[in-house]
């Protein structure tokens, strides 16, 4: 099943949310979340100026974008941090995704991957996963 949680984006001029996929084996060094193209039009991103780089996944190399950064926050009661991170959008892929970096930064848990339970750190309330959200223009 994997850890969802919904999540609020900001953008500079626009906001979204959606469920967000907890990806541990998305590493990194920054806080950085993957935005499939249509979430990223929505939050009004271009990609028309944005070079193209090459991604290293499991299984091979990607191509990626880095329109610019959000604002990131969960959207459930008692969340408290709010994280600017790095878009990512890798064309094909529909599902917002948040890497390592940030869900530490997000104080994300996991409790228990398979069932898809998570909670924050400090609370003890354990949480379901939201349901998955695919972003397909």
């Amino acid at each position: 099943m994997g850890v969802r949680v919904r999540v609020k984006l900001k953008s500079e001029n626009r906001e979204g949310s959606s469920s967000a996929l907890v990806n541990t084996g998305y590493e990194g060094f920054k806080p950085e979340i993957h935005v499939p193209l249509a979430l990223a039009k929505k939050l009004g991103f271009s990609l028309e100026d944005v070079k193209s780089e090459k991604y290293t996944v499991v299984g091979g190399e990607v191509t990626a974008f880095r329109p610019g950064q959000v604002i990131a926050a969960l959207d459930v009661e008692s969340a408290k941090k709010s994280v600017l991170a790095e878009a990512v959008c890798v064309p094909g892929e529909y599902e917002v995704m948040i890497n390592d970096v940030l869900a530490e930064e997000l104080e994300i848990e996991i409790v228990a991957p398979k069932r898809g339970l998570w909670k924050i750190r400090g609370d003890e309330r354990v949480r379901e996963s939201s349901e998955p959200m695919f972003w397909v223009e």
